[in-house]
């Protein structure tokens, strides 16, 4: 794993050339595919199922190169990426020019609006119009293994990315254009804007893998064909169905084998297998993990959206715009900005007028509270 070469590229309009190497025919170098996300969704909950990640050699997609393929599709929640990169996978990539970025996925999705209500969403076929490089088309005949209607987006435009052996594509969540179809119940995708980033400096990184075996202060997982050793230390935060752990060694009493777990960590999974936690969270099922089912802990939380209208220490609350009440317990994580709090002083710290992501239970308490740009 992990690059060995460093790129060099020569860029045209719509295409990328590069070499490595001698530049012989046949030449081929690692490069590593991340996903992330642009800040400002006005939606908690954006799931899509990614089925593959393919670089063209021409503009229809006949010659393609796979950067990642997955037959169960992993599924990903867009609004979970901002300001992280999720690590999928590195491959050894030939030499050529490529004049499409293709991403594969299910036409089918779902999206949470920010009141915690989730409905089904279905992506709708867009050609490519004037100043918009990106095109969707679902068609017929188009299908997973198991049957599911497939959709490709396609990104033609200038791949900078090589240059440093990775290509980080960004789901630009704050330019799709979203709408409410009463008829059916669920929402259309209209618009989508894919494309892919350029690395620079410090990024957080996650991963998300199945957990295999479980020691006195790290466990091990596998991502795809990858072993990894997770280490704990007091500062990671631990989320298990409904509850926060901040002691490591309560954190690894929950963990089972089989879990589909999220990583997220400083260290870089394309470099690197030991990775030391800043979050863990174990996720309903493994098809986070690439795996249909499967082994999970359940959670009974909702995501909302919304903006603080009033915080209440009396009570030990605070209240929405949607006019909801939320207590904070012990137990409550926050993220605001780039400082992290636990308990009480989540509330402290919690400012009227500012607009919050909040996982709330069954009960209206704060699993976790964190501050949107």
């Amino acid at each position: 794993m992990g690059k060995k070469k460093l790129l060099t590229a020569v860029f045209g309009a719509g295409m990328i050339a590069y070499s490595c190497g001698g530049g012989t025919s046949g030449d081929s170098t690692p490069v590593s595919l991340y996903f992330t996300d642009a800040p400002a969704s006005s939606f908690p909950v954006v799931e899509v199922t990614v089925y593959e990640v393919n670089l063209c050699r021409d503009p229809a997609c006949t010659e393609k190169v796979a950067l990642f393929s997955d037959q169960n599709g992993v599924t990903i929640d867009l609004t979970d990426l901002n300001g992280v990169l999720q690590y999928i996978d590195t491959v050894t990539v030939p030499e050529g020019n490529y004049t499409r970025l293709e991403i594969v996925l299910d036409q089918n999705a779902r999206i949470c609006d920010s009141t915690g209500t989730c409905n089904d969403a279905i992506f709708t076929e867009m050609r490519e119009k004037p100043q918009k490089p990106n095109e969707v088309n679902c068609p017929p005949g188009f299908v997973s293994p198991d049957g599911n209607q497939l959709c490709y987006i396609r990104y033609s435009g200038v791949l900078e990315p090589f240059l440093q052996g990775k290509l980080i594509v960004d789901f630009d969540l704050k330019e799709f254009e979203v709408v409410w179809d009463a008829s059916t119940n669920r929402w259309l995708i209209k618009e989508v804007k894919v494309k892919p980033l350029t690395p620079a400096g410090h990024h957080e990184f996650e991963i998300y893998a199945i957990v295999d075996s479980i020691d006195t202060d790290s466990f091990t997982a596998w991502w795809r064909n990858s072993a990894y050793t997770v280490k704990l230390t007091p500062e990671t935060r631990c989320e298990v169905g409904d509850f926060n752990y901040a002691d490591p060694a309560q954190c690894l009493s929950q963990l089972q084998s089989g879990m589909c777990v999220e990583v997220e960590t400083g260290d870089d999974p394309s470099t690197t297998a030991t990775l030391t936690a800043k979050e863990i969270e174990v996720k309903d099922s493994s098809e986070d993990c690439g795996h249909p089912g499967g082994h999970g802990h359940h959670s009974t939380y909702v995501e909302i959206k919304d903006q603080v209208s009033a915080v209440d220490p009396n009570s030990n609350s605070f209240e929405l715009q949607n006019g909801q009440s939320i207590t904070v317990t012990q137990a409550t994580y926050c993220e605001y900005g780039d400082t992290y709090y636990w308990g009480y002083d989540c509330l402290s710290n919690l400012q009227p007028g500012w607009t919050v992501e909040v996982k709330v239970n069954a009960s209206s308490e704060a699993l976790k509270i964190e501050k949107e740009d």
